[in-house]
């Protein structure tokens, strides 16, 4: 029996809920974009950022945990030749949470895959429409006062009647 299994599922255990919050948040970012609600969006990018130091710490944990096996070459082998030697239950609760791990990562990372994309897009089709609502500005913004600003991300009022 490994002298460190518990703490090797617990670590694991604790990624695993930490990608669920991640995920459900991300869920929480997505609408919030979608509805516009710019004050909610950036409280949840704040919580992200908190998830991101939780999970780096857990993460190095997790290393630390699973580093005394390392072969001649220094490098930490594959998880499951990690756990290749441990006894069948043992092996099989660690796969199993490492499994859901792998599959709350790859949520997530898609998720923020198409959430990029879409704001990408959406700030394509701004520009667009603003080049062709006003191309005399030829894609500069103004001001109220009519000094040229740098285009972002933050929120757009028009003042002009078409």
């Amino acid at each position: 029996m490994d002298m460190n299994y518990e703490q090797k599922r617990h670590v694991l255990e604790q990624e695993n809920d930490l990608l669920g919050e991640i995920n459900d948040t991300q869920v929480a970012v997505r609408s919030a974009v979608m509805k516009r609600e710019w004050a909610d969006f950036e409280k949840l990018l704040l919580s992200m950022n908190g998830y991101k130091e939780q999970f780096e710490m857990l993460e190095k944990e997790r290393m630390e945990l699973f580093s005394g096996s390392v072969d001649t070459e220094g490098n930490t082998p594959h998880f499951y030749t990690l756990i290749a030697k441990l006894p069948e239950d043992e092996r099989r609760e660690l796969a199993d949470v490492y499994r859901n791990i792998k599959e709350r990562a790859l949520k997530v990372r898609l998720a923020n895959d198409s959430l990029a994309l879409y704001l990408e897009e959406s700030k394509t089709t701004l520009k667009a429409f603003m080049k062709a609502a006003f191309p005399v500005a030829n894609g500069n913004i103004y001001s109220r006062k009519g000094v040229k600003i740098e285009a972002d991300m933050r929120a757009l009022v028009i003042d002009h009647m078409l």
